[in-house]
């Protein structure tokens, strides 16, 4: 593993600092291949968004955007074996189409900053009402453009509105023959997947404002491993956690009758847990290590497409026919994906102690509260330690304490930092790019006590954060326990007396 990826040791010293770095963000950008750019001013705008739980509402537009994209897809929806495609009447399928686009615009408009959604929708109708054909014309190439994600994301609402609008007309038709669907779902495929912001991710694509491993023993098992093994084992937990999180809005409505987009979700986790599976099969296995993480990837991938082929065709088969059929597609793939994640942390850490219970025990919020809370006390030690030194202006002092942060921040990547909730990251992002980018050592009096300055604030942030995590519900009754916190600083600043 590379120096900028491993957890920080008690032995690291002053003589070489390291530039911390976060893996996960670091992977996920690297699945994102080309459109890197557009992502990262999507991402710059969702961290303005005055909307609470604005990530999971974005999580959510692009599950139906994907799941639709998917369900469009005849091999989703159909066996040609029951029924020739040329009779069918593909009527049931395009409501199910219709509930995912109708909630797809109801995410999109919570989304919509307020004041930039009626400037756009005015501008629209002012386009409406133009006589002049130049004017109108560099109306509708700029909004075309989709320059920012507003625009983007306005343009895509629309967009389904329209085809929302259509389908309700051809929902009146006696009959919906294969020509109908294939060019709906060409006409909507072209919709979703040209937009510039918005377009859904793909498999084993991941995004950082929701794909994050937020389970203790996970991060701590990967954390060691050599990069490459480390890489593939993430993208294959990445995957296996994307999959739960579908599965989460399955259930989401309760009791039978589940809505009509629920049969579109279920094709989505089908046929992404097949494509997880390919993956394992043909990527992960070979690069797992040693014979028996083989082994283990092998079997994951066997029991993925093994027992996901059972479940649509013994239990999705009969959606049409069974209220409860949704409900328990959901609970056999859940209890599939949570078994593999469960298999690939023993094959990482045998004999790891993971509890009756397994999987909760595994992901327990508890334990990612208790670890957060004694990682940001450290961090703030640390941080005042630091501040201390240079406005003492004891420079080799101040060096040694900074040195000791940057240390820490390698280890707090690989950790705490996965369990931050969204909205912090902006905060701890800026002070880790302000650290690792500060000239070294920092010269001159000036340049000290910007910095103390900084780390004085930033402390501040890391205490309210601190003090915010302890008022959860789920620590009530769970004291902090100091000299645990202590010892992790002392691996740190321990270097200071040498």
């Amino acid at each position: 593993m590379s120096q900028a990826t491993s957890p920080a040791s008690p032995a690291s010293g002053p003589s070489s600092p390291r530039v911390a770095r976060d893996f996960y963000a670091d992977l996920m950008r690297a699945s994102q291949t080309s459109r890197a750019g557009f992502l990262a001013e999507r991402e710059r705008w969702l961290r303005g968004v005055p909307v609470d739980g604005r990530e999971e509402l974005l999580f959510e537009f692009e599950m139906l955007l994907r799941a639709v994209e998917r369900y469009l897809n005849l091999t989703a929806v159909v066996d040609a074996k029951d029924r020739p495609l040329v009779t069918r009447d593909f009527h049931e399928e395009l409501v199910d189409v219709r509930d995912a686009m109708d909630r797809a615009i109801r995410v999109a408009r919570h989304l919509q900053d307020p004041d930039s959604d009626q400037k756009m929708v005015f501008r629209k109708y002012v386009e409406t009402q133009l006589a002049d054909d130049r004017v109108r014309r560099a109306l509708i190439e700029e909004e075309l453009d989709q320059e920012t994600p507003p625009e983007s994301l306005f343009v895509l609402r629309e967009d389904l509105d329209a085809l929302r609008n259509l389908l309700d007309h051809l929902l009146q038709l006696p009959t919906a023959r294969l020509n109908l669907f294939q060019d709906l779902g060409k006409l909507a495929l072209k919709e979703i997947v040209l937009n510039r912001y918005f377009r859904p991710f793909r498999p084993l694509e991941f995004r950082v404002e929701y794909d994050r491993l937020r389970s203790v023993r996970l991060l701590d098992t990967l954390a060691p491993m050599a990069e490459e093994s480390r890489a593939v084992f993430t993208t294959a937990f990445l995957g296996l956690f994307r999959l739960l999180h579908y599965l989460a809005y399955v259930d989401a409505e309760g009791t039978p009758p589940a809505p009509r987009r629920v049969r579109v979700l279920l094709a989505l986790v089908r046929s992404e847990t097949h494509a997880l599976a390919t993956w394992m099969h043909a990527d992960l296995s070979p690069k797992a290590g040693s014979k028996p993480l083989q082994a283990a990837a092998l079997r994951a991938a066997r029991d993925l497409a093994k027992e996901s082929e059972r479940i649509g065709r013994e239990v999705l088969a009969h959606v049409d026919k069974e209220p409860e059929a949704p409900a328990r597609a959901a609970a056999a793939f859940t209890q599939l994906l949570r078994a593999q994640v469960v298999a690939l942390v023993e094959a990482l850490a045998p004999n790891g102690g993971l509890t009756d219970g397994v999987f909760d025990t595994l992901v327990s919020p508890q334990d990612a509260a208790l670890r957060l809370r004694k990682d940001l006390w450290v961090y703030a030690q640390l941080c005042r330690t630091a501040e201390g030194c240079l406005r003492a202006e004891d420079v080799p002092a101040a060096e040694r304490a900074l040195d000791a942060l940057k240390s820490f921040l390698a280890y707090f990547h690989d950790g705490g930092y996965q369990l931050l909730r969204y909205a912090d990251y902006d905060a701890f992002d800026r002070f880790t790019a302000l650290l690792v980018e500060l000239p070294w050592p920092p010269e001159g009096p000036g340049i000290r006590a910007r910095l103390a300055e900084d780390l004085r604030r930033f402390s501040q942030t890391l205490e309210s954060t601190f003090h915010a995590v302890s008022r959860r519900t789920l620590l009530q009754g769970r004291g902090f326990d100091r000299q645990e916190a202590e010892a992790l600083r002392d691996r740190f600043v321990s270097t200071l007396s040498r």
